[in-house]
């Protein structure tokens, strides 16, 4: 069992070496590369010379041999002259990029302040039209709500006097049926009466629905009256007075509040025969004295007409 040991031992061995000699037979055993040696040089002490036979090294110093040959044509002067053109134009060329430098520098300082004077003033522009864009919606906005307003405005009055004259047809309707029923004779298939051409019942809530004269002060061919939808009088109707012997018929229209004050009368034409300024003047005065009922839900101004009718005494 030693002996097969020992065998393969020696073996690996042989093999180890082996292989240990191939690496350096291939990578290890080259031949290194010649390298240059260099050129050689006849020994001397200046580096002009003339002659092909080395002089004799009787002195330390050697003499130097005088040229027998002609010496060289002198270097023309004009050579000298290219090379102080060349560094002028080079002291030239060395300048020149320091003026374009500060030249150039100069220019691109002035575009970068024309450039940001052109920004500040387009900026400048925008934001005016910015404000004048703004001020301009504002101004549309605020005419568009006024119109809006006053369109609302508008239709609350129309829709008001729309139910206004609804209720005061209302009362009227209620005040002439309540008449015809007093009377015995009311005719609910007639929708109007009258002679004036239009439509519904012709002369004054306070009038006699017997009667056929419809432009007078509901009382007849005589006396005084008024007409104020929904609003009653208080007392009696002031009476004009007046001392001259003149007839005729004056229609005051008068404005009353919802207190029942009469605030303005003044004389109208329709209706009216008459224009003579006394009688005009004492039918205006009596018309202020009148008073009215109060009426908290009526409307602050109620405007109505009270008619005097005179007579010769």
């Amino acid at each position: 069992m030693q002996k097969k040991y020992n065998k393969h031992g020696i073996i690996g061995s042989i093999v180890f070496h082996a292989i240990i000699l191939i690496l350096l037979m291939v990578f290890g055993l080259t031949t290194l590369p010649q390298q240059e040696e260099g050129i050689l040089v006849n020994l001397g002490n200046v580096e002009t010379g003339l002659g092909e036979v080395e002089p004799p090294k009787s002195s330390s110093t050697p003499t130097p041999v005088q040229p027998k040959t002609t010496p060289p044509p002198p270097t023309p002067k004009e050579k000298s002259a290219p090379k102080t053109e060349e560094n002028i134009k080079t002291q030239d060329y060395d300048k020149a990029p320091e003026i374009k430098s500060a030249e150039q520098k100069k220019k691109e300082e002035a575009e970068k302040i024309r450039k940001i004077q052109e920004e500040k003033e387009r900026k400048a522009k925008e934001e005016k039209e910015r404000l004048e864009q703004e001020e301009a919606d504002r101004i549309a906005k605020e005419k568009a709500d006024a119109e809006r307003k006053a369109e609302e405005e508008r239709k609350r009055i129309e829709e008001e006097q729309r139910k206004k004259r609804e209720e005061e047809q209302r009362i009227a309707d209620e005040a002439r049926n309540k008449v015809g029923s007093a009377f015995g004779k009311s005719n609910s298939n007639s929708s109007s009466e009258g002679d004036a051409g239009g439509s519904g019942n012709q002369g004054y809530v306070t009038g006699d629905p017997n009667s056929k004269n419809r432009s007078g002060s509901g009382l007849g061919n005589s006396g005084s009256g008024f007409d104020l939808t929904g609003r009653s009088l208080v007392g009696s109707l002031p009476q004009p007075s007046y001392g001259i012997q003149e007839e005729g018929i004056v229609v005051v229209q008068v404005t009353v509040d919802k207190y029942g004050k009469v605030v303005s009368a003044v004389y109208q034409l329709k209706g009216s025969t008459t224009q003579n300024s006394t009688l005009k003047a004492a039918a205006i005065a009596a018309a202020k004295k009148a008073k009215f009922n109060s009426d908290p839900n009526a409307a602050a101004f109620q405007k109505g007409t009270i008619t005097y009718h005179f007579v010769l005494n």
